[in-house]
């Protein structure tokens, strides 16, 4: 199992999707402090980058797994009205002359086929209505208890969906807990590391210092020799250190 803080191991260039080409940046955001002042710096650096960047939403979006093949894909009527809207046509209204019960017109009164076709409207319309008094009866009797059922099935579903919502936060608290906590180990470490640093570079300069003074004082007490123990002491020196160079 990946740890939450390790990198990928992939070098620079071999990363895939928008992150390719693109250098890693880590940071510890529990250890490393901002002032205010760093902190709308770094604003403004992502602003501009914003601002100056290429990527689109749909880069981001391409980047995601496809999305599973709708199961109406081949309903000739789904098909249509999708079509209908991406050519931004208006729905067709709604034809309500069949709910209407009229006559024939006055010039067909005498005209049987026009009467046959009225009264099996009429058929129609009263069988509807006889429908709807049958589904009316329906509910009286299951209604409350399919209503009782249904909002069953909905306390259940919200019951599951908020079991599943207290899962991922929780994960999350784990995940964001044990971010800190490695950070706050590796701040630590950085902190030690930085002290020692500091420790060694604060000692090199007292070293190089006190070597500063001994070549001083050298040469000072070569200054107060007479001529020629100077010209001896030299010659010494330069064949001293001329030996050491050899070996």
């Amino acid at each position: 199992m990946a740890q939450p803080l390790a990198l990928t191991d992939a070098a620079h260039g071999e990363q895939k999707g928008w992150r390719r080409n693109q250098h890693l940046v880590d940071s510890l955001p529990y250890v490393d402090g901002l002032s205010p002042a760093e902190k709308q710096a770094i604003d403004q650096l992502i602003e501009d980058e914003m601002r100056s960047s290429s990527k689109r939403p749909s880069d981001y979006l391409g980047d995601l797994e496809p999305l599973p093949e709708s199961r109406f894909k081949d309903n000739g009527l789904l098909v249509k009205e999708m079509a209908r809207v991406a050519a931004g046509e208006g729905m067709q209204a709604m034809d309500t002359a069949r709910y209407g019960l009229d006559p024939p017109p006055p010039t067909k009164r005498n005209d049987y086929a026009s009467w046959r076709a009225a009264l099996d409207n009429a058929y129609a319309q009263l069988e509807h209505q006889y429908n709807r008094l049958v589904n009316l009866e329906l509910l009286l009797k299951f209604g409350p208890d399919a209503w009782r059922m249904h909002n069953e099935q909905l306390a259940s579903f919200v019951a599951r969906l908020q079991s599943q919502l207290a899962d991922v936060r929780r994960r999350v608290d784990d995940l964001n807990r044990e971010r800190k906590l490695q950070q706050h180990a590796a701040g630590a470490e950085l902190g030690a590391l930085e002290a020692e640093y500091l420790g060694l570079v604060h000692k090199n300069a007292e070293i190089e210092a006190a070597c500063r003074g001994l070549e001083a004082e050298v040469a000072a007490m070569r200054d107060a020799l007479p001529k020629d123990q100077q010209q001896a002491a030299g010659g010494q020196a330069g064949g001293e250190q001329a030996d050491g160079m050899q070996e």
